[in-house]
């Protein structure tokens, strides 16, 4: 009896296993406007040491759009993170890019190019105190919607709210200078170019609900004042993340993340949100 009945939970694992393999490797939404940088803080109390995470993607297929026009699809994902953690500092580098072509091989159709990615490097100085300083620079491209190119650099402060050994809540406040390239839809060749110093600030926290699940999110608020239109932008994004331990090593995560902007620089869709299911490898 009790053979059977470890059989059948072994194959159980094992079936539960392949079912979440699968949905780490369909088709997930496009994740390029959202930075969680509370993904890649560490154990506060170690020191001395690199640690990062990496992972590559390549997907080929096709999906007919009539009797013989097939549309075909390539796409490319990469995403590395690397942090060095000193005595006093920490040092975070974030990086993700996805390259989607549609038509690839189509002589009569034209082809569709959508690529999104960013770079993100921020260094939180004393990081170990109460009252704590932050670095940051960012370069990304959203081609999708039209972002040709955005790059911010800043700095401000991080205070720590709250930390228990289950849960812990961060504030941060500063200023950034933020450059954006938007295509304009409704225009043929022409760029729009924004230039402004913004306030930056976000609510950060992490919940350890037992030891299989735990829950870690982000909010942001940025706004600057626009002479061009003579009022503010206001941008709200934020990130939430649910982890279910399945093992010592293997972790199912389900992630929702959106972006709001009440004054976009050129016409696009004010509210983008991604939803997205995954294993993630911890070691």
């Amino acid at each position: 009896m009790f053979k059977k009945s470890s059989s059948a939970l072994t194959l159980y694992r094992t079936y539960t296993f392949a079912v979440l393999l699968v949905l780490y490797f369909a088709p997930l939404a496009a994740q390029g406007q959202i930075l969680n940088i509370e993904r890649s803080r560490l154990n506060p109390d170690s020191a001395g040491y690199f640690t990062g995470k990496g992972g590559i993607s390549f997907s080929m297929f096709n999906r007919n759009a009539g009797k013989d026009n097939p549309n075909n699809y390539l796409q490319l994902t990469f995403n590395g993170d690397v942090a060095y953690i000193s005595e006093r500092h920490s040092y975070l580098l974030l990086n993700y890019y996805n390259y989607l072509l549609v038509n690839y091989d189509s002589q009569e159709l034209r082809n569709t190019v959508a690529s999104t990615g960013y770079s993100h490097f921020r260094v939180n100085l004393l990081r170990k105190m109460k009252l704590s300083y932050e670095l940051f620079a960012q370069a990304q491209a959203d081609k999708a919607r039209g972002l040709e190119l955005r790059t911010l650099a800043g700095g401000g402060i991080r205070y720590r709210v709250l930390r228990s050994q289950n849960s812990s809540i961060y504030f941060g406040t500063g200023f950034m200078h933020e450059h954006e390239e938007w295509e304009n839809p409704e225009l043929e060749q022409r760029l729009m170019v924004a230039d402004l110093l913004k306030s930056t600030n976000y609510v950060s926290g992490k919940v350890k609900l037992n030891e299989q699940v735990s829950t870690e999110g982000i909010v942001y608020y940025q706004v600057g004042y626009d002479d061009t239109i003579s009022r503010f932008r206001n941008r709200v994004s934020g990130d939430v993340t649910l982890q279910v331990k399945l093992t010592n090593k293997f972790s199912f995560r389900t992630n929702f993340s959106c972006v709001y902007e009440d004054e976009p620089i050129v016409p696009v869709t004010r509210f983008v949100y991604a939803i997205s299911n995954g294993i993630q490898l911890q070691f």
